[in-house]
């Protein structure tokens, strides 16, 4: 056997694997950030109504990007998952 004792390597691993985790949601986040606006992501792709790359669905579900109240909105496909754009949610007076 190794001379690591097994409650240290749990801890190792355990370690390990939340650093893993983060760094997967970082990117995740980071992607979502990169997104372009409504507006870029029409003209981009040459639509007059948002609709997946991926696989042509118009149905598309919102998120915030912060949380669920956030006002910077993320949008992607209710079909497929694939993120489109992002928009700036306006606050009704």
């Amino acid at each position: 056997m190794s001379d690591i004792p097994f409650p240290l390597l749990i801890a190792f691993l355990f370690l390990f694997g939340c650093l893993a985790m983060l760094q997967l949601h970082r990117r995740q986040q980071d992607a979502q950030r990169a997104l372009p606006d409504r507006e870029a992501y029409l003209a981009a792709n040459g639509q007059s109504e948002p609709a997946c790359l991926g696989c042509g669905s118009l149905r598309t579900r919102e998120f915030g990007l912060n949380d669920g109240e956030d006002n910077r909105r993320v949008v992607a496909c209710a079909e497929c998952d694939r993120l489109m754009y992002q928009y700036l949610r306006t606050e009704p007076d």
